[in-house]
């Protein structure tokens, strides 16, 4: 159904954005929205959101306590569509840009803590 992982990324963000925020998504988080997706798309970094999104999908899924979200991930509308971190970029006026700016070649850090028990 999906051609690639960036196309397969912007699906389940789109709909985490939906459950989120509404749907229609109200215009300032669709323009942020579609911002990201294209910063992602065009760094190439769809697989490792896709591959983070799964392993915190499934530790929740097995009970294992997530934090909401720390370090400048929290300020990803994608990762808090997609339920990496649970705090609102938008609500708390976050910058994308700290996390993932497209003239900064570095890979994207996303800090999860897990409990240890």
């Amino acid at each position: 159904e999906h051609d690639n992982e960036a196309d397969y990324l912007e699906h389940l963000a789109l709909a985490g954005a939906k459950e989120r925020y509404g749907d229609p998504l109200p215009t300032a988080i669709k323009e942020r929205f579609d911002y990201e997706m294209g910063v992602i798309k065009g760094t190439g970094y769809a697989g490792y959101f896709l591959i983070t999104a799964d392993f915190i999908s499934w530790a929740r899924d097995n009970d294992i306590p997530v934090g909401p979200g720390r370090g400048s991930a929290a300020g990803s509308l994608v990762s808090y569509a997609l339920g990496i971190t649970n705090l609102d970029p938008i609500r708390f006026d976050l910058l994308f840009e700290r996390f993932l700016n497209p003239e900064r070649i570095s890979m994207p850090d996303i800090d999860i803590d897990f409990c240890y028990e």
